[in-house]
């Protein structure tokens, strides 16, 4: 049986409730598709409104969300903020996203005995 920790699983929780909320939304699911299948590299406030036809303020509070999740780095550069996916943020997520699901599991296997 597995036991969680009280005091990791309201961090563990809050931290899951960013990255679903990151990932609760076409457009961010798209632009990390984009950027996983090599399609870009980077991509700045402008280049994503223009790709996504999104206005610039919602292509802004998009990234943030993305980064604030840590899906994507930042890096300025002059008068631009260009985003990188962060591979080893997703990493870190899947194990989270997997040890939800093992425990979750784990429950639902105990109730049917």
């Amino acid at each position: 049986m597995l036991r969680i920790n009280p005091d990791h699983c309201c961090d563990l929780s809050e931290e899951l409730e960013e990255l679903f909320k990151a990932l609760g939304n076409v457009n961010r699911l798209l632009l990390i598709y984009r950027m996983t299948s090599g399609e870009i590299k980077k991509v700045s406030v402008t280049e994503m409104a223009k790709m996504m036809g999104l206005t610039q303020p919602a292509a802004s509070q998009h990234l943030k969300i993305l980064k604030t999740a840590k899906i994507l780095n930042s890096e300025k550069k002059g008068n631009y903020i260009y985003y990188t996916f962060n591979k080893t943020a997703m990493i870190n997520h899947k194990e989270k996203i997997d040890f939800l699901f093992t425990c979750v599991l784990s429950k639902c296997n105990e109730d049917r005995k």
